[in-house]
């Protein structure tokens, strides 16, 4: 395989039988030029669903993909599973099938307490705290969505006449730690990440964002805030949830096709 990162990061593909990559279960006939991805596996069923046309390509592992036509262009869903070794992989062996453009749906937690939840939330940069990424790159290596990609999504919400917020996120792999779910201790572990401006936690962000930007791809991130730790407050699951997830997703279609039409894009 030619290597067309520049940098000198490479990884060779561990193909299969059909030349398809191990852990997704596809091969490049399969993918579009880019992907919507999602942590949640049954989140991908209502992703595809906004599709014009989709048909499935794999359910292999936590990874199930369709591929078909969306706003007039050929774009791929994959589920990637929980955390932040799963979302490396699926970086990793999306670009040696050639596809190059990512944008991550899902749901975070405000530390924030100016953020209500129900905002739709863009993540500039993400704080490096998992270890996924530090098998690749010093901790000194910023998490930090691409422009394009970062535009996209906004231009996308400013057309469908959506609010969004943007800001950093921290990105951790302790769930049960820092969720409406967490032991005690909560409050002490995400003080000192609000005194600095740090608005969100999540579990796959900097992942992605470090590794695309290393390899060289384009990669984005939105979500929808259903709970603040700050403050407490929750959204109402059963009335907005769904609602919201659904906002985000048409957002992040629309903002995929941009980049794959090559759109510029007025802020």
């Amino acid at each position: 395989m030619e290597n067309m990162v520049k940098n000198g990061f490479d990884s060779l593909p561990q193909l299969e039988k059909g030349n398809k990559v191990h852990h997704l279960g596809i091969d490049k006939s399969q993918i579009g030029e880019g992907c919507i991805l999602t942590s949640n596996l049954e989140r991908v069923e209502l992703i595809k669903d906004t599709f014009d046309t989709a048909e499935r390509q794999a359910f292999h592992r936590e990874y199930i993909s369709y591929t078909g036509m969306c706003h007039g262009v050929r774009m791929s869903c994959m589920s990637i599973g929980n955390g932040c070794m799963p979302t490396e992989i699926a970086v990793e062996e999306l670009r040696h099938i050639d596809c190059r453009k990512m944008i991550k749906v899902g749901s975070c937690y405000a530390i924030d307490p100016n953020i209500k939840p129900g905002t739709i939330f863009v993540p500039i940069g993400a704080c490096r705290c998992e270890g996924a990424t530090l098998e690749y790159v010093n901790i000194q290596y910023p998490a930090v969505c691409d422009l394009d990609s970062f535009f996209a999504l906004l231009q996308s919400a400013k057309e469908l006449g959506l609010e969004v917020t943007t800001g950093i996120t921290r990105t951790h792999d302790g769930l049960f730690l820092e969720s409406p779910f967490a032991h005690d201790g909560v409050e002490e572990r995400i003080a000192p990440w609000q005194k600095v401006g740090v608005a969100c936690v999540d579990n796959e962000c900097a992942t992605l964002y470090t590794v695309a930007s290393i390899l060289q791809l384009q990669a984005g991130c939105i979500y929808v805030v259903t709970d603040n730790l700050a403050t407490g407050e929750a959204m109402d699951y059963e009335k907005d949830y769904e609602k919201r997830i659904m906002d985000i997703i048409r957002i992040a279609t629309l903002a995929m096709s941009k980049l794959i039409k090559g759109e510029e894009y007025e802020i």
